[in-house]
């Protein structure tokens, strides 16, 4: 579910992050220099889905729509670079630059071992002094009732 939750916020905050993008770039080079860039990304990330071909396209939606997405060859089988060419046609800068990381293949095995490093989960190490019982060695034990309180009067002093 923490995966899940990292997604939406990244789908929420990515717009903002992309309208900071484009105005930190347009600031630098100008606006219709900025508007000319994104829309040359969006050409290149066009004809890099042309040239992968639309086999690896269709493969990566199929499985996207029957949510079947348990793993992604990011390798050989030109999931990388369709989906790096679907992130390049998405207008942006930030979108723009994913989708070359991907397209690279250096870039590509690097991103791919990161991730699995990020999103595999390790065993989790108990701090020291921890006993850890397997299900079949402890029992849960019932409430214990604690006895009623006694109450103070006014006039008693507290118990040192």
């Amino acid at each position: 579910m923490q995966l899940v939750k990292w997604i939406a916020t990244g789908l929420l905050v990515l717009p903002l992050a992309e309208i900071a993008a484009f105005i930190l770039v347009a600031s630098q080079v100008g606006f219709i220099t900025a508007l000319g860039l994104m829309i040359l990304i969006s050409f290149l990330g066009v004809l890099v889905l042309r040239h992968t071909g639309s086999g690896a396209v269709t493969r990566l939606r199929t499985a996207a729509g029957r949510s079947e997405i348990h793993t992604i060859a990011l390798g050989g089988s030109g999931a990388g670079t369709a989906l790096g060419g679907i992130l390049m046609v998405i207008p942006g800068f930030i979108t723009g630059l994913l989708g070359l990381l991907l397209i690279l293949p250096a870039t590509r095995e690097w991103l791919t071992g990161t991730m699995l490093r990020h999103f595999t989960q390790r065993p989790r190490t108990p701090p020291p002094g921890t006993i850890d019982l397997a299900p079949e060695e402890w029992r849960p034990l019932p409430d214990p009732e604690l006895p009623p309180r006694r109450r103070r009067h006014k006039d008693t002093p507290p118990i040192r």
